[in-house]
C-alpha cells in the first residue's frame, strides 16, 4: 500500500479529531509551544500517531503542507534514534516532543523516546550486566597483579 497524501491527510484529519476528543495527547505549555505525546504504542506505528497528533494540535494554526513537512523531518530523526537504541518494530514505546509555531513555521524540539522492555528481556539484560561486571572485576584484578609484577 503506497502513501497517498490526499487520502492519508483526510484520514489523518478524521483520526486527529477522534484522538483529540478521546485521548487529548496534546498539552499546551504556553504561547505557541505545545507538547505532543503519542501514548504507549508499538514502534512501527509512531509515524502515523505523530502525524495525527500534530494535525490535532495545529490544524487551525499551520497549513497542512507545513505540518506534513515538519512531521516528516521529525520522523526521520526519531527513526534514527530508534535504530541507535535497537528498538524493534513490535516493541512498545512512548514519544514526547515539544513543538513550536513561529511565523507559520512548525518546528519540533528533541524527541524523548521511552522504551518499555518486557520483564524477561530486562532479566536477561541484568544477567548480562552482572556477567560484564564480574569480567571487569577479574580483568581489573589481573591488571593490578601485572602492574605489581613490573
Amino acid at each position: 500500500m503506497s502513501w497517498r497524501p490526499i487520502e492519508n491527510v483526510e484520514r489523518d484529519l478524521e483520526k486527529a479529531e477522534e484522538q483529540s476528543a478521546l485521548y487529548g495527547g496534546v498539552l499546551v505549555k504556553g504561547g505557541n509551544v505545545v507538547e505532543i505525546r503519542t501514548g504507549v504504542i508499538i514502534a512501527a506505528r509512531y509515524a502515523d500517531k505523530l502525524r495525527r497528533a500534530a494535525f490535532a494540535a495545529f490544524k487551525n494554526m499551520v497549513k497542512q503542507e507545513e505540518i506534513l513537512r515538519a512531521v516528516a523531518e521529525l520522523n526521520k530523526s526519531i527513526y534514527d534514534k530508534l535504530i541507535k537504541m535497537g528498538v524493534g518494530k513490535l516493541d512498545i514505546i512512548r514519544i514526547t516532543v515539544e513543538a513550536r509555531v513561529d511565523g507559520g513555521k512548525l518546528s519540533f524540539g528533541e524527541p524523548v523516546v521511552e522504551w518499555f522492555v518486557p520483564s524477561e528481556k530486562a532479566a536477561e539484560l541484568q544477567s548480562q550486566l552482572a556477567d560484564c561486571k564480574k569480567t571487569l572485576a577479574e580483568l581489573r584484578q589481573r591488571l593490578e597483579e601485572i602492574l605489581k609484577a613490573i
